[in-house]
Protein backbone atom coordinates (compact mmCIF):
# COMPACT_ATOMS: atom_id res chain seq x y z
CA UNK A 1 0.00 0.00 0.00
CA UNK A 2 3.18 2.21 1.15
CA UNK A 3 4.59 1.70 -2.26
CA UNK A 4 1.52 2.80 -4.13
CA UNK A 5 1.27 5.59 -2.67
CA UNK A 6 4.95 6.61 -2.86
CA UNK A 7 4.23 5.72 -6.98
CA UNK A 8 1.19 8.72 -6.99
CA UNK A 9 3.03 10.99 -5.37
CA UNK A 10 6.66 10.88 -7.46
CA UNK A 11 4.17 10.74 -10.31
CA UNK A 12 2.30 13.78 -9.24
CA UNK A 13 5.18 15.65 -8.74
CA UNK A 14 6.48 14.74 -12.32
CA UNK A 15 4.11 15.58 -14.28
CA UNK A 16 4.18 18.89 -12.78
CA UNK A 17 7.86 19.59 -12.62
CA UNK A 18 8.78 17.44 -16.08
CA UNK A 19 7.02 19.99 -18.02
CA UNK A 20 9.00 23.24 -16.54
CA UNK A 21 12.33 20.82 -16.75
CA UNK A 22 11.61 20.10 -20.63
CA UNK A 23 10.99 23.68 -21.11
CA UNK A 24 14.41 25.11 -19.55
CA UNK A 25 16.01 22.30 -21.38
CA UNK A 26 14.76 23.52 -24.65
CA UNK A 27 15.29 27.26 -24.00
CA UNK A 28 19.12 26.32 -22.81
CA UNK A 29 21.07 29.51 -22.92
CA UNK A 30 18.49 31.66 -24.44
CA UNK A 31 17.27 32.62 -20.41
CA UNK A 32 19.60 34.70 -20.48
CA UNK A 33 19.79 38.02 -17.51
CA UNK A 34 18.40 40.15 -20.31
CA UNK A 35 15.28 37.74 -21.20
CA UNK A 36 14.68 37.47 -17.64
CA UNK A 37 15.10 41.03 -16.52
CA UNK A 38 12.39 41.64 -19.75
CA UNK A 39 9.84 39.20 -18.08
CA UNK A 40 10.12 40.90 -14.98
CA UNK A 41 9.28 44.21 -15.80
CA UNK A 42 6.69 43.78 -18.72
CA UNK A 43 3.75 43.72 -16.53
CA UNK A 44 4.37 46.79 -14.72
CA UNK A 45 5.20 48.53 -17.76
CA UNK A 46 2.67 50.94 -19.44
CA UNK A 47 1.41 52.46 -22.87
CA UNK A 48 -0.24 56.33 -22.72
CA UNK A 49 -1.80 57.67 -25.22
CA UNK A 50 -5.10 59.86 -25.51
CA UNK A 51 -8.79 59.17 -27.69
CA UNK A 52 -9.18 61.76 -30.34
CA UNK A 53 -12.58 62.34 -31.94
CA UNK A 54 -12.51 62.47 -36.05
CA UNK A 55 -14.72 62.99 -38.36
CA UNK A 56 -14.78 60.20 -40.88
CA UNK A 57 -16.46 61.09 -44.08
CA UNK A 58 -18.27 58.24 -46.26
CA UNK A 59 -16.43 58.51 -49.52
CA UNK A 60 -19.54 61.44 -50.93
CA UNK A 61 -18.09 64.92 -51.80
CA UNK A 62 -18.30 66.79 -47.91
CA UNK A 63 -19.72 69.97 -49.60
CA UNK A 64 -23.08 67.92 -49.73
CA UNK A 65 -22.54 66.42 -45.94
CA UNK A 66 -24.92 69.31 -44.53
CA UNK A 67 -27.49 68.97 -47.24
CA UNK A 68 -28.04 65.42 -46.78
CA UNK A 69 -28.16 65.36 -42.86
CA UNK A 70 -30.89 68.86 -42.71
CA UNK A 71 -32.98 68.01 -45.58
CA UNK A 72 -32.70 63.79 -46.05
CA UNK A 73 -31.34 64.13 -42.88
CA UNK A 74 -29.29 61.13 -43.55
CA UNK A 75 -25.73 61.81 -42.45
CA UNK A 76 -22.70 61.67 -44.55
CA UNK A 77 -20.10 61.29 -42.22
CA UNK A 78 -19.57 60.42 -38.51
CA UNK A 79 -17.40 60.64 -35.36
CA UNK A 80 -15.09 58.22 -34.37
CA UNK A 81 -12.73 57.60 -31.61
CA UNK A 82 -9.19 57.20 -32.68
CA UNK A 83 -6.12 56.09 -29.74
CA UNK A 84 -2.89 58.34 -31.04
CA UNK A 85 -0.08 56.60 -28.30
CA UNK A 86 1.69 59.45 -26.42
CA UNK A 87 4.52 57.76 -24.28
CA UNK A 88 5.21 55.12 -21.82
CA UNK A 89 4.82 54.92 -17.92
CA UNK A 90 5.58 52.41 -14.76
CA UNK A 91 3.34 51.26 -12.14
CA UNK A 92 4.58 52.41 -9.07
CA UNK A 93 1.30 51.17 -6.65
CA UNK A 94 -0.53 48.19 -7.20
CA UNK A 95 -4.17 50.11 -6.62
CA UNK A 96 -3.09 51.96 -9.81
CA UNK A 97 -0.54 55.02 -9.56
CA UNK A 98 2.05 54.86 -12.34
CA UNK A 99 4.92 57.74 -12.91
CA UNK A 100 5.63 59.19 -16.38
CA UNK A 101 6.79 62.35 -17.81
CA UNK A 102 5.22 65.30 -17.10
CA UNK A 103 5.41 66.59 -20.95
CA UNK A 104 3.96 63.26 -22.25
CA UNK A 105 0.18 64.16 -20.76
CA UNK A 106 0.88 67.79 -20.78
CA UNK A 107 -1.96 68.51 -23.59
CA UNK A 108 -3.97 65.62 -23.47
CA UNK A 109 -7.38 66.13 -23.13
CA UNK A 110 -7.96 62.39 -22.22
CA UNK A 111 -5.89 59.84 -20.64
CA UNK A 112 -5.54 56.39 -21.87
CA UNK A 113 -3.68 53.25 -20.47
CA UNK A 114 -2.95 49.86 -22.04
CA UNK A 115 -1.08 47.25 -20.27
CA UNK A 116 0.90 44.60 -21.09
CA UNK A 117 -2.19 41.96 -21.44
CA UNK A 118 -3.93 44.66 -23.64
CA UNK A 119 -6.72 45.79 -20.88
CA UNK A 120 -7.53 49.77 -21.32
CA UNK A 121 -8.00 51.97 -18.91
CA UNK A 122 -8.98 55.80 -18.34
CA UNK A 123 -6.54 57.86 -16.27
CA UNK A 124 -6.57 60.96 -14.41
CA UNK A 125 -3.62 63.56 -13.48
CA UNK A 126 -3.25 63.02 -9.66
CA UNK A 127 0.16 65.37 -9.24
CA UNK A 128 3.65 66.88 -11.55
CA UNK A 129 6.37 68.50 -11.14
CA UNK A 130 7.03 70.50 -14.25
CA UNK A 131 10.87 71.66 -14.05
CA UNK A 132 11.80 68.25 -13.06
CA UNK A 133 8.92 67.07 -15.99
CA UNK A 134 7.41 64.29 -13.71
CA UNK A 135 4.19 63.14 -13.35
CA UNK A 136 1.98 61.27 -10.64
CA UNK A 137 -1.29 59.18 -13.08
CA UNK A 138 -3.79 57.27 -11.22
CA UNK A 139 -5.90 54.43 -13.16
CA UNK A 140 -9.63 54.19 -13.03
CA UNK A 141 -10.41 51.31 -11.53
CA UNK A 142 -10.94 49.00 -8.62
CA UNK A 143 -7.47 46.73 -8.16
CA UNK A 144 -8.31 45.72 -4.56
CA UNK A 145 -9.11 42.14 -6.00
CA UNK A 146 -6.54 41.95 -8.70
CA UNK A 147 -3.70 44.16 -7.72
CA UNK A 148 -1.59 45.56 -10.15
CA UNK A 149 2.05 44.67 -11.27
CA UNK A 150 4.42 46.76 -9.33
CA UNK A 151 8.09 48.37 -10.16
CA UNK A 152 10.91 47.37 -8.24
CA UNK A 153 12.55 49.99 -7.17
CA UNK A 154 16.64 49.97 -7.52
CA UNK A 155 18.49 51.43 -5.36
CA UNK A 156 19.69 55.30 -6.24
CA UNK A 157 22.94 54.62 -6.07
CA UNK A 158 23.52 51.52 -6.80
CA UNK A 159 24.61 52.13 -10.82
CA UNK A 160 27.29 50.61 -12.41
CA UNK A 161 29.07 52.14 -14.63
CA UNK A 162 28.99 50.31 -18.12
CA UNK A 163 26.34 47.65 -17.01
CA UNK A 164 23.80 46.58 -19.01
CA UNK A 165 20.39 48.37 -19.04
CA UNK A 166 17.22 47.64 -20.85
CA UNK A 167 14.77 50.39 -22.32
CA UNK A 168 11.20 49.85 -22.36
CA UNK A 169 8.18 51.40 -23.95
CA UNK A 170 6.19 52.38 -26.58
CA UNK A 171 8.62 53.73 -29.55
CA UNK A 172 5.93 55.60 -32.46
CA UNK A 173 3.26 53.45 -31.02
CA UNK A 174 4.79 49.75 -31.14
CA UNK A 175 3.71 48.90 -27.84
CA UNK A 176 5.92 47.36 -25.43
CA UNK A 177 9.12 47.05 -27.31
CA UNK A 178 12.69 46.24 -26.12
CA UNK A 179 15.59 47.66 -26.42
CA UNK A 180 19.66 47.27 -25.05
CA UNK A 181 22.54 49.50 -23.97
CA UNK A 182 24.39 50.18 -21.21
CA UNK A 183 24.96 52.56 -18.48
CA UNK A 184 26.62 55.41 -20.67
CA UNK A 185 27.27 57.94 -17.98
CA UNK A 186 26.17 58.72 -14.46
CA UNK A 187 25.39 62.59 -13.35
CA UNK A 188 25.44 63.99 -16.53
CA UNK A 189 24.46 67.77 -17.01
CA UNK A 190 21.91 68.77 -19.00
CA UNK A 191 19.59 71.84 -19.96
CA UNK A 192 16.03 71.56 -20.78
CA UNK A 193 14.47 74.71 -21.36
CA UNK A 194 15.34 76.54 -18.06
CA UNK A 195 15.78 73.53 -15.89
CA UNK A 196 19.40 72.56 -15.22
CA UNK A 197 19.96 69.04 -14.19
CA UNK A 198 22.86 67.92 -12.58
CA UNK A 199 22.44 64.04 -12.01
CA UNK A 200 20.65 62.69 -15.25
CA UNK A 201 22.04 59.16 -16.63
CA UNK A 202 23.56 58.48 -19.97
CA UNK A 203 22.95 54.98 -21.72
CA UNK A 204 22.94 54.21 -25.73
CA UNK A 205 19.73 52.01 -25.01
CA UNK A 206 17.54 53.27 -28.13
CA UNK A 207 15.10 55.64 -27.16
CA UNK A 208 12.85 57.15 -29.17
CA UNK A 209 9.34 58.69 -29.64
CA UNK A 210 6.93 57.09 -27.76
CA UNK A 211 9.91 55.84 -25.14
CA UNK A 212 9.14 58.76 -22.86
CA UNK A 213 8.31 58.32 -19.43
CA UNK A 214 9.38 54.58 -20.19
CA UNK A 215 11.53 52.62 -17.27
CA UNK A 216 15.09 52.00 -17.81
CA UNK A 217 15.48 49.23 -15.61
CA UNK A 218 19.03 47.14 -15.33
CA UNK A 219 19.58 43.25 -15.46
CA UNK A 220 17.49 42.51 -11.83
CA UNK A 221 14.48 44.00 -13.32
CA UNK A 222 14.83 46.70 -10.93
CA UNK A 223 13.71 50.87 -12.48
CA UNK A 224 16.52 52.78 -12.24
CA UNK A 225 15.57 55.77 -14.13
CA UNK A 226 12.69 57.52 -16.70
CA UNK A 227 13.41 57.64 -20.08
CA UNK A 228 13.32 61.34 -21.06
CA UNK A 229 14.88 62.67 -23.63
CA UNK A 230 17.82 62.12 -26.97
CA UNK A 231 20.37 64.34 -28.57
CA UNK A 232 19.11 65.19 -31.33
CA UNK A 233 22.60 65.58 -33.18
CA UNK A 234 23.83 61.97 -32.50
CA UNK A 235 23.16 58.53 -32.34
CA UNK A 236 23.25 56.15 -29.26
CA UNK A 237 23.07 59.25 -26.51
CA UNK A 238 19.54 58.86 -24.40
CA UNK A 239 19.25 60.63 -21.12
CA UNK A 240 16.98 59.53 -18.23
CA UNK A 241 15.98 60.78 -15.04
CA UNK A 242 17.39 59.07 -12.36
CA UNK A 243 15.98 56.78 -9.56
CA UNK A 244 16.68 59.11 -6.58
CA UNK A 245 14.86 62.31 -8.27
CA UNK A 246 11.89 60.28 -9.30
CA UNK A 247 11.49 58.86 -5.54
CA UNK A 248 12.17 62.59 -4.59
CA UNK A 249 8.77 63.28 -6.58
CA UNK A 250 7.17 60.58 -5.35
CA UNK A 251 7.52 61.29 -1.68
CA UNK A 252 5.58 64.48 -1.60
CA UNK A 253 2.75 63.39 -3.52
CA UNK A 254 1.86 59.82 -2.39
CA UNK A 255 0.26 60.86 1.35
CA UNK A 256 -3.45 60.66 1.82
CA UNK A 257 -3.87 64.53 1.71
CA UNK A 258 -3.31 64.68 -1.90
CA UNK A 259 -6.01 62.18 -2.53
CA UNK A 260 -8.90 63.41 -0.09
CA UNK A 261 -9.28 65.71 2.67
CA UNK A 262 -7.69 63.40 5.01
CA UNK A 263 -4.86 64.23 7.10
CA UNK A 264 -2.02 62.66 7.92
CA UNK A 265 -0.51 65.34 10.75
CA UNK A 266 2.59 66.08 8.37
CA UNK A 267 3.87 69.99 7.55
CA UNK A 268 3.39 68.68 3.52
CA UNK A 269 5.90 71.71 1.97
CA UNK A 270 8.60 70.03 4.52
CA UNK A 271 10.74 66.69 2.66
CA UNK A 272 11.11 63.14 4.07
CA UNK A 273 14.60 62.17 4.24
CA UNK A 274 16.53 58.71 4.75
CA UNK A 275 17.38 57.53 8.31
CA UNK A 276 19.48 54.69 8.96
CA UNK A 277 16.59 52.29 9.45
CA UNK A 278 13.57 53.83 8.08
CA UNK A 279 12.79 57.47 6.90
CA UNK A 280 12.60 60.63 9.12
CA UNK A 281 9.49 62.31 9.84
CA UNK A 282 9.40 65.93 8.86
CA UNK A 283 7.92 68.93 10.71
CA UNK A 284 4.42 67.15 12.90
CA UNK A 285 1.34 69.76 12.65
CA UNK A 286 0.76 71.24 16.17
CA UNK A 287 -2.34 69.86 18.04
CA UNK A 288 -2.99 66.71 14.78
CA UNK A 289 -3.79 63.62 15.79
CA UNK A 290 -0.14 62.46 15.27
CA UNK A 291 1.10 64.96 17.82
CA UNK A 292 -0.97 63.70 20.01
CA UNK A 293 -0.17 60.25 19.46
CA UNK A 294 2.78 61.38 20.86
CA UNK A 295 5.02 61.27 16.93
CA UNK A 296 7.97 64.44 17.02
CA UNK A 297 9.96 66.12 14.19
CA UNK A 298 12.95 63.99 13.54
CA UNK A 299 11.19 60.63 14.97
CA UNK A 300 12.63 57.57 12.48
CA UNK A 301 9.70 55.10 10.76
CA UNK A 302 10.53 51.38 9.97
CA UNK A 303 6.98 49.98 10.04
CA UNK A 304 3.47 51.07 8.87
CA UNK A 305 0.60 49.16 9.49
CA UNK A 306 3.18 45.86 9.59
CA UNK A 307 4.50 47.28 6.17
CA UNK A 308 8.66 47.58 6.31
CA UNK A 309 9.63 51.39 5.63
CA UNK A 310 13.08 51.03 4.00
CA UNK A 311 12.93 53.76 1.87
CA UNK A 312 10.92 56.67 0.99
CA UNK A 313 8.77 54.90 -1.83
CA UNK A 314 7.36 52.66 1.04
CA UNK A 315 6.31 55.24 3.24
CA UNK A 316 4.23 56.88 0.58
CA UNK A 317 2.72 53.53 -0.41
CA UNK A 318 1.75 52.54 2.91
CA UNK A 319 -0.30 55.71 3.72
CA UNK A 320 -1.01 57.11 0.31
CA UNK A 321 -5.25 55.68 0.19
CA UNK A 322 -5.36 56.06 4.16
CA UNK A 323 -9.11 58.10 4.94
CA UNK A 324 -10.14 60.17 7.40
CA UNK A 325 -10.51 57.31 10.55
CA UNK A 326 -8.56 54.93 9.76
CA UNK A 327 -5.90 53.63 12.33
CA UNK A 328 -1.98 53.49 11.74
CA UNK A 329 0.67 51.80 13.50
CA UNK A 330 3.68 53.01 13.42
CA UNK A 331 6.83 51.26 14.64
CA UNK A 332 9.70 53.94 15.36
CA UNK A 333 13.44 52.97 15.08
CA UNK A 334 14.27 53.53 18.90
CA UNK A 335 11.19 51.14 19.40
CA UNK A 336 8.22 52.92 20.48
CA UNK A 337 5.13 51.68 18.65
CA UNK A 338 2.39 54.31 18.39
CA UNK A 339 -1.00 54.41 17.27
CA UNK A 340 -2.76 57.69 15.41
CA UNK A 341 -5.57 58.16 13.57
CA UNK A 342 -6.12 59.86 10.69
CA UNK A 343 -7.73 63.14 10.69
CA UNK A 344 -9.37 65.63 8.15
CA UNK A 345 -8.10 69.25 7.24
CA UNK A 346 -10.00 71.85 8.67
CA UNK A 347 -11.02 74.62 6.39
CA UNK A 348 -8.22 76.74 6.32
CA UNK A 349 -5.27 73.80 5.71
CA UNK A 350 -7.55 72.41 2.96
CA UNK A 351 -7.34 75.82 1.27
CA UNK A 352 -3.59 76.54 1.79
CA UNK A 353 -3.25 72.47 0.67
CA UNK A 354 -5.13 72.73 -2.38
CA UNK A 355 -4.73 76.35 -3.54
CA UNK A 356 -1.77 77.89 -1.40
CA UNK A 357 -3.83 80.80 0.07
CA UNK A 358 -4.87 82.09 3.22
CA UNK A 359 -8.20 83.85 2.84
CA UNK A 360 -10.68 85.52 4.64
CA UNK A 361 -14.14 86.50 4.78
CA UNK A 362 -15.32 89.85 3.28
CA UNK A 363 -17.18 91.80 6.35
CA UNK A 364 -19.45 95.05 6.14
CA UNK A 365 -16.63 97.11 6.82
CA UNK A 366 -13.89 95.53 4.82
CA UNK A 367 -16.23 95.66 1.77
CA UNK A 368 -16.78 99.57 2.32
CA UNK A 369 -12.45 100.06 2.89
CA UNK A 370 -11.60 97.72 -0.90
CA UNK A 371 -14.66 100.02 -2.43
CA UNK A 372 -17.09 97.56 -2.55
CA UNK A 373 -21.05 97.06 -1.95
CA UNK A 374 -21.65 97.14 1.88
CA UNK A 375 -23.87 93.52 1.25
CA UNK A 376 -20.58 91.61 -1.26
CA UNK A 377 -20.27 88.22 -0.36
CA UNK A 378 -17.03 86.35 -0.73
CA UNK A 379 -13.57 85.87 0.57
CA UNK A 380 -10.85 87.76 0.24
CA UNK A 381 -6.90 86.52 -0.13
CA UNK A 382 -5.09 87.89 2.42
CA UNK A 383 -2.04 85.90 1.60
CA UNK A 384 -0.69 83.37 -1.09
CA UNK A 385 2.32 81.00 0.45
CA UNK A 386 5.50 81.00 -1.61
CA UNK A 387 5.43 79.68 -4.70
CA UNK A 388 8.97 77.34 -3.86
CA UNK A 389 5.94 75.06 -1.91
CA UNK A 390 3.43 74.90 -4.65
CA UNK A 391 5.59 74.86 -7.93
CA UNK A 392 4.92 71.46 -8.66
CA UNK A 393 1.84 72.42 -10.18
CA UNK A 394 1.82 74.64 -12.58
CA UNK A 395 1.91 78.28 -10.91
CA UNK A 396 -0.40 80.11 -14.13
CA UNK A 397 -2.71 81.35 -11.75
CA UNK A 398 -0.34 83.32 -9.94
CA UNK A 399 0.25 86.02 -12.88
CA UNK A 400 -3.48 86.98 -12.22
CA UNK A 401 -4.70 86.34 -8.33
CA UNK A 402 -2.84 88.81 -5.86
CA UNK A 403 -3.35 89.92 -2.32
CA UNK A 404 -7.04 91.04 -1.74
CA UNK A 405 -8.24 89.75 -4.64
CA UNK A 406 -11.73 88.47 -4.12
CA UNK A 407 -13.09 84.94 -5.00
CA UNK A 408 -16.93 84.94 -4.94
CA UNK A 409 -17.19 81.81 -6.61
CA UNK A 410 -16.28 77.86 -7.00
CA UNK A 411 -17.09 76.12 -9.91
CA UNK A 412 -20.87 76.86 -9.62
CA UNK A 413 -21.48 77.47 -5.98
CA UNK A 414 -21.53 80.40 -4.12
CA UNK A 415 -17.98 80.96 -1.62
CA UNK A 416 -19.69 83.93 1.19
CA UNK A 417 -16.68 82.43 3.25
CA UNK A 418 -14.52 80.17 4.27
CA UNK A 419 -16.15 77.02 5.06
CA UNK A 420 -18.18 77.22 2.08
CA UNK A 421 -14.95 76.80 -0.46
CA UNK A 422 -13.76 74.31 1.59
CA UNK A 423 -17.08 72.74 1.01
CA UNK A 424 -16.20 72.79 -2.51
CA UNK A 425 -12.20 71.54 -2.12
CA UNK A 426 -13.16 68.69 0.20
CA UNK A 427 -14.59 66.91 -2.58
CA UNK A 428 -11.57 67.20 -4.91
CA UNK A 429 -8.01 65.67 -5.42
CA UNK A 430 -4.97 67.06 -6.29
CA UNK A 431 -4.66 67.16 -9.84
CA UNK A 432 -7.74 68.42 -11.08
CA UNK A 433 -9.05 71.77 -12.02
CA UNK A 434 -11.06 73.86 -10.44
CA UNK A 435 -12.77 76.97 -12.07
CA UNK A 436 -12.63 80.13 -9.54
CA UNK A 437 -14.43 83.49 -10.67
CA UNK A 438 -12.68 85.76 -8.71
CA UNK A 439 -13.02 89.95 -8.61
CA UNK A 440 -9.05 91.00 -9.89
CA UNK A 441 -7.62 94.63 -8.72
CA UNK A 442 -6.83 95.97 -12.38
CA UNK A 443 -3.47 97.77 -11.02
CA UNK A 444 -3.54 99.87 -14.33
CA UNK A 445 -6.66 101.14 -14.19
CA UNK A 446 -6.99 101.13 -10.16
CA UNK A 447 -10.45 99.00 -9.88
CA UNK A 448 -11.65 95.31 -9.73
CA UNK A 449 -12.69 92.94 -12.67
CA UNK A 450 -14.35 89.49 -13.05
CA UNK A 451 -12.14 86.84 -14.22
CA UNK A 452 -12.61 83.27 -14.10
CA UNK A 453 -9.31 81.49 -13.10
CA UNK A 454 -8.55 77.75 -13.72
CA UNK A 455 -6.28 76.73 -11.55
CA UNK A 456 -4.92 73.19 -10.97
CA UNK A 457 -4.69 71.73 -7.75
CA UNK A 458 -2.14 71.32 -5.76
Amino acid sequence: MRSIFNFLIVTSFLAVVWPCLAEETRLGNRLTPTVLAVRKALPWVVNIGTEKVIRVNDGYDVVYDDYYRQIWRLPRSKEVKEYFPLGSGAIVDSRGLLVTNYHVVQRAQSIEIRLWDGTNYHAHLVGFDASNDLCLLRIAGDFQDKPLATAEFGLPDDLLLGETVLSVGNPYGLEHSVSQGVLSAINRSLIDGETTYDDILQTDAAINPGNSGGPLINLNGELIGLNLATRDDAEGIGFVIPMKRIEKFLSHWLLPERFSSACLGMVLDQPFVMGEKGIILPEVMPCGEAQRAGLQKGDEVVSVNGRPIRRLVDFGRAVWALQSGDEVRMTLADGRELTTTVGTMNPSKLIQTRLGLQVQKLTRDLNLAMGFKPDLTGVTISQIYPEGAFARQQPTWRRYLKRGDVIIQAEDQLTPDEKALAEVLSKTRSGQNLRLIVLCLDGRYKHYVTLAVDITLN
